[in-house]
């Protein structure tokens, strides 16, 4: 997610891809940019807008103390980014929503285009492959914007399946998404979520028939990661929060997401 600078708050925010927030000028807090927890705190609470949490929460998703996590929250708030409100002893943090800009869809918050609709194509068959999908999350170095030639495309996939079978046709799943040849984009009109599902059917009769001949298409490496709302709160060794929540772009939401989001960083 970016930051935007403007003289005005409310200024209309540029058209680039991605996440932005509006930082007003000039900036009054001469410590802004320099917690390391910073970006963690701002990815999560912008990627989950509708979610308000204490501080030590917060800590969960960074991979620093509550303490500097903490310094992140004042600095941010004395910058108009983020709210915070008391409750009793504690605080309660959220993003500040008239200085956040989202994108039309989450997809368009993946900061290397080529990704882009691998992705949307991958979300497509889990929608198509799980009867009911209660949440994904890209992270990893494709959500970071880091991704090489050798980068896995990393998906977490929350599910109410049973969780043995959802797992074994992820990985079947996986092994298929592995053999297509994707291009960076499709159409110009189909690379929009509401076209792309429409066409979807016929987008993959192209994808998987086997003379197709897309223009710099390529393989990927999926990893995809199943989870139910029971069994990621007694997994000690899942993705860690910070991985998923702090850097994650959730593709899919709903308010089982948005539940699981706040007992596994509040360890409720």
């Amino acid at each position: 997610m970016s930051t935007e600078n403007s003289d005005v708050v409310g200024h209309d925010p540029p058209s680039g891809d991605g996440a932005s927030i509006a930082l007003t000028l000039p900036v009054s807090a001469d410590n802004l940019f320099k917690h390391g927890a910073s970006r963690y705190v701002l990815n999560f609470l912008a990627d989950s807008p509708d979610i308000n949490v204490s501080i030590r929460a917060l800590s969960s998703i960074t991979p620093f103390s509550e303490r500097a996590t903490r310094q992140a929250v004042d600095a941010l708030a004395d910058a108009g980014l983020l709210e915070v409100e008391p409750n009793g002893n504690a605080h309660r943090v959220r993003i500040n929503r008239t200085r956040l800009h989202v994108p039309t869809g989450p997809i368009e918050s993946i900061p290397q285009i080529p990704y882009r609709t691998p992705v949307r194509v991958a979300c497509q068959y889990l929608k198509s492959e799980f009867e009911e999908v209660l949440g994904i999350i890209l992270f990893g170095s494709v959500a970071r914007g880091d991704a090489d030639r050798r980068s896995d495309i990393d998906l977490w996939i929350l599910v109410d399946d049973d969780l043995f079978a959802a797992r074994g046709a992820a990985n079947e799943l996986a092994r298929t998404l592995e053999g297509l040849q994707i291009p960076p984009t499709i159409s110009l009109a189909e690379a929009e979520s509401v076209d792309f599902e429409t066409h979807w059917e016929t987008i993959r009769e192209r994808l998987e028939a086997e003379d197709t001949n897309w223009a710099s298409a390529e393989r990927h490496s999926f990893e995809l990661i199943v989870e139910t709302p029971a069994s990621i709160l007694g997994q000690s060794n899942r993705v860690a929060p910070e991985k998923l929540f702090g850097e994650g772009i959730t593709l899919r939401s709903t308010k089982t997401l948005e539940r699981v989001k706040r007992e596994v960083i509040t360890n409720e």
